[in-house]
């Protein structure tokens, strides 16, 4: 069995790192051609997880990629 170098317990959970790019986008101002960067950043390293099998990795970027996409309709 190979053994996870992560700590479960100290893992961000998806809903925080999406509610920090939330603030982020609106302490910046960000629109537009701004939000596809960022959501084609977390498409990448979702991409990046998925080629790996990352599980953990994988649904953290899913969940996010998500609730952006969800939220800001692209």
């Amino acid at each position: 069995m190979i053994s996870n170098p992560y700590n479960i317990s100290e893992m961000i959970s998806p809903l925080q790192t999406y509610q920090d790019i939330q603030s982020f986008i609106q302490v910046e101002q960000l629109d537009g051609a701004d939000i596809t960067l960022i959501i084609e950043d977390v498409h990448e390293h979702y991409e990046v997880a998925t080629r790996f099998n990352w599980i953990n990795s994988q649904r953290c970027y899913r969940d996010i990629l998500s609730r952006l996409v969800k939220n800001y309709g692209h």
